[in-house]
């Protein structure tokens, strides 16, 4: 038993050079090794020559190209519309519909008031280049009252807002100038206390009805 195993067994040196890893130089001469890289590289040239014959759908990228530019115009079309609508809307509540200034010399630093869409504006002045200036929502309005003269007018205007002054008065206007302001204040309360919508109407139009709404019988 002894003689057959050490003449059939390997060497010991032998079975150490087998279990050594391969060189580069065994790598590089041998035809099994070769032939591998071929059919890696065959594979892999087949599998790419197939990707770029394969057609790419690229009608839903297109699609989402497409939306989003539209979203774009859309938003800014809305935004262009958004700041349009303001600059109208601006423009049209800052419409005069009456105004008034007392009489140079009576008051040496004429006062005014202006009544347009949303409010009522008093400037009072007493020196040069310095103004007091009061503005009044329509809302905010409860009683406008003129007192007249022959020639001259005097307007006092009643506000809700809890204040140092409820009312306000100025004196020296034009007789026709005071009652006119007090028809178009009057009726813009009356309008306001009874829920008329006068938004829609024309700056005339408007003018026409309040001074309507507002008309004493006894002037």
């Amino acid at each position: 038993m002894g003689i057959y195993y050490k003449l059939f067994s390997k060497p010991s040196s032998v079975r150490s050079e087998s279990k050594r890893p391969r060189s580069l130089r065994y790598y590089l001469l041998s035809s099994r090794y070769h032939a591998q890289i071929g059919k890696y590289a065959t594979k892999s040239y087949f599998q790419f020559k197939s990707f770029l014959s394969k057609e790419i759908n690229l009608s839903h990228s297109k699609t989402s190209i497409k939306e989003l530019a539209k979203a774009k115009r859309k938003s800014e079309s809305k935004h262009s519309q958004t700041t349009q609508d303001i600059r109208a809307l601006t423009k049209r509540s800052n419409e005069v519909l009456a105004s008034a200034t007392t009489v140079f010399p009576l008051t040496l630093f004429p006062d005014t008031v202006v009544l347009d869409r949303t409010k009522v504006t008093i400037t009072q002045r007493n020196f040069f280049m310095s103004s007091k200036v009061i503005s009044i929502r329509i809302e905010d309005v409860l009683n406008v009252s003129a007192d007249v003269g022959p020639f001259f007018g005097s307007i006092t205007i009643a506000s809700r807002v809890l204040s140092s002054e409820d009312h306000f008065s100025i004196n020296y206007f034009r007789r026709g100038d005071a009652i006119h302001l007090k028809h178009m204040i009057q009726g813009y309360v009356i309008a306001q206390h009874n829920k008329i919508d006068v938004a829609h109407l024309s700056q005339d139009e408007l003018i026409e009805t309040l001074a309507e709404l507002g008309h004493d019988l006894n002037t």
